[in-house]
């Protein structure tokens, strides 16, 4: 599956405005009309690539609105709604309750680094993504910046994609594992 074509409409802008500039030279250098009919149908079928960029909505692409849609609830404190979003029997997911309810939150920013692989072949089908995140909180002691390099996997169950497991390193453990291998 083209999943590049749904995920990012930049390359296709790119081409199509490569085309557009291209066949309009050509309409002007020659007066032909041909570059002409060119130039409307490519810029019909960009119009037409975009919105359905945005229409479909990839594995990847739910699986980072998972992520957000838990940073954001976990940020707001509305533990309820992250949990949601975390398979029940998901090891230590009680564990993961209660510790979220003794921090006050009062930021979650996961940074430009994150990157999500989708393996759709396995049986369910689970992703994997990996970020650096800067939680800031506080459990009594006034807020405090715990910066992570944090790993989740995903699982498919139904249509939904929720969180299974997840393990936090210190911030540079992303920069070891790339230099040494994993």
């Amino acid at each position: 599956m083209m999943t590049w074509l749904f995920e990012d409409s930049l390359p296709v802008i790119v081409m199509g405005v490569i085309l557009i500039v291209a066949l309009a030279v050509g309409f002007i250098k020659t007066g032909s009309r041909a570059p002409l009919y060119g130039l409307a149908l490519v810029i019909l079928l960009l119009i037409g690539l975009v919105l359905l960029e945005r229409m479909v909505v990839t594995d990847r692409e739910q699986v980072e609105d998972v992520l957000f849609t838990i940073a954001k609830a976990v940020e707001r404190n509305d533990i309820d709604e992250a949990i949601r979003h975390i398979s029940p029997d998901a090891p230590g997911v009680q564990h993961a309750d209660r510790e979220l309810r003794r921090v006050n939150f009062r930021e979650v920013d996961i940074k430009p680094n994150l990157e999500i692989e989708v393996f759709a072949e396995r049986a369910p089908p689970t992703a994997e993504a990996r970020f650096n995140v800067v939680v800031v909180g506080d459990i009594g002691g006034g807020p405090q910046r715990y910066p992570r390099y944090v790993e989740v996997t995903f699982e498919k169950q139904g249509e939904s994609w929720v969180a299974r497991d997840y393990q936090h390193y210190e911030p540079t453990h992303s920069m070891r594992i790339r230099d040494n291998g994993p």
